[in-house]
């Protein structure tokens, strides 16, 4: 095989995965990859997918967060070392979020290899530059699994009678979900992973109630959390983050989102927009981070409370953008 046929097979095999992803076919895409321990890696710095199962999901993912998706390729560069091919490409993602189009630039690097099957992708790697065309504009955020099955699991329990019952307040909610928790069960056994979830969320629960909060519902890996007030709920958020870094052998890793706002409180649950949107405030969130939304971060007045700069994100599911304070929940002590 030429150098020429070459660049060739691999120009098509990128230009497939651009059609495969605009007509929304996540196995498509993931037969263009190896079958062996294909690797994604986003912009984030913790952003890295290993395997075909870990792959496939984000491009699940990717395709499920918008209403439509497009991806073209641009100025597309390939070069090839004997069995081994790099492509390099300005790529336009247009896509329809809210009812409302929009098109984010990135740039995609994708290493190729030469296999019995043809050129195959093993790994892709895209950076986002938002730029005039999609100012601070990013993919709606998508509730992960644990945190949909938590509001899904409060709407089932909360049933007419326990409306009728229900009584209007304001309450600082909080969200926590063990980040890549499938991965980290499998590999510990379902005894030992048991065993680790039994211990933390004892170890939440006496923090929670310390600081004087209510554990609403666990479930699985994931737990909603109220708060009188948004100081205690955050001096708890970082308290919790503190205690599982502590026990960093383990491999576990927390997001936490924070919000407050006027709640219906039953019998047993607390529902409304701000239960759901402190849900997606938390899977915003990184694994390690607490975000707070800004509507908490601006009530709160505490010299043991610090927040980094400020975010703007898509909530999928709730109008418009939002703003966002990640809290440096490891620069400040509680005295605990």
């Amino acid at each position: 095989m030429t150098i020429e046929q070459a660049v060739a097979e691999v120009r098509s095999v990128v230009y497939q995965m651009a059609e495969r992803y605009g007509a929304l076919d996540a196995d498509g895409v993931l037969a263009l990859f190896v079958e062996e321990d294909p690797v994604d890696v986003g912009t984030g710095v913790d952003e890295v997918r290993f395997g075909s199962a870990e792959v496939r999901r984000q491009i699940v993912r990717d395709m499920s967060e918008v209403d439509g998706l497009s991806m073209g390729m641009e100025n597309l560069r390939v070069t090839v070392f004997g069995d081994a091919a790099f492509a390099y490409s300005d790529v336009v993602f247009s896509t329809l979020a809210g009812g409302e189009s929009f098109r984010y630039p990135a740039r995609a690097t994708i290493g190729l290899i030469r296999t019995s099957d043809g050129w195959r992708i093993a790994q892709i790697h895209t950076s986002f530059a938002y730029g005039e065309q999609a100012p601070g504009r990013s993919f709606p955020v998508q509730l992960t699994k644990t945190l949909s099955d938590l509001l899904t699991s409060i709407d089932s329990d909360s049933g007419s009678s326990t409306i009728r019952a229900a009584k209007l307040g304001t309450a600082t909610i909080v969200f926590t979900d063990v980040v890549d928790s499938t991965k980290l069960s499998q590999s510990m056994g379902d005894q030992k992973w048991s065993e680790l979830i039994t211990a933390h969320f004892n170890t939440v629960r006496e923090i929670v109630e310390d600081e004087g909060g209510s554990v609403v519902k666990t479930l699985g890996d994931g737990g909603m959390f109220v708060f009188p007030s948004g100081a205690s709920a955050l001096l708890a958020a970082a308290r919790t983050q503190r205690a599982v870094t502590t026990s960093a052998d383990d491999g576990l890793r927390v997001r936490v989102g924070v919000h407050t706002g006027d709640v219906v409180q039953g019998h047993n649950d607390y529902i409304g927009l701000t239960v759901n949107k402190a849900a997606r405030v938390a899977a915003a969130a990184r694994g390690d981070q607490i975000l707070v939304s800004s509507t908490t971060a601006d009530i709160v007045n505490s010299s043991e409370i610090d927040f980094g700069d400020p975010i703007t994100v898509e909530l999928k599911g709730i109008e418009g953008t939002h703003t966002l304070r990640p809290l440096n929940w490891a620069q400040r002590s509680t005295g605990d």
